[in-house]
């Protein structure tokens, strides 16, 4: 009986040991990018948080500029160009009301591998002001794009919310930049450049 009971008490040892040290391997480990600026935060910032509530979404200094201050605040990304950032405007009640990528962190990130395909001709004929943003993101689907800003200055009311969209066209036509701006999700005027148009 006295040997039983020996057994078992080892037995259980051995179990809490080897449950324990799993328990230790599986423990979380520190996140490499809890101080800088991804995509995956980027998106997790909501219009209507505060400076503070932001800054604790990306992570903290050095990595962003204005943080604790008036004005927009400027964060970096990790291991990308020196210039790769997004900047968050806040409203005179500490709100957020404005996102936006710079240039560089948007194709880094969102468009990098993605078709350029769009040609001037499909620019010109595929879209027209008055088409809602619904209609232009179902046709740019998949394609180098990204919305560059966001705006939603009367946040929680959706009145007046703009945004920009933002895409790189075909090789061909020497990678053009085309925007489509949106108010209240309809497009209001596009633009379309490309070196080839100034030859």
């Amino acid at each position: 009986m006295r040997l039983r009971r020996l057994v078992t008490a080892a037995l259980l040892a051995a179990a809490m040991a080897g449950s324990t040290a799993a328990t230790s391997s599986a423990a979380p480990k520190n996140d490499p990018d809890e101080n800088f600026l991804t995509d995956t935060k980027y998106d997790a910032v909501a219009f209507g948080m505060s400076r503070q509530q932001v800054e604790a979404v990306i992570g903290t200094r050095p990595h962003c500029s204005g943080t604790g201050a008036g004005g927009a605040l400027v964060c970096w990304a990790k291991n990308q160009m020196v210039d790769q950032t997004a900047s968050f405007t806040f409203d005179a009640a500490d709100q957020l009301f404005r996102k936006e990528k710079d240039y560089a962190f948007a194709y880094a990130w969102y468009t990098y591998d993605l078709p350029r395909t769009m040609t001037k001709a499909q620019y010109e004929q595929q879209f027209a002001v008055g088409d809602t943003l619904a209609e232009v993101d179902t046709v740019v689907a998949g394609t180098a794009c990204t919305d560059r800003w966001v705006e939603r200055p009367a946040h929680p009311s959706s009145s007046g919310w703009k945004t920009m969209i933002q895409c790189t066209g075909t090789v061909d036509e020497s990678y053009p930049e085309i925007e489509f701006f949106f108010t209240d999700g309809v497009l209001t005027n596009k633009t379309y450049s490309s070196r080839d148009d100034a030859r």
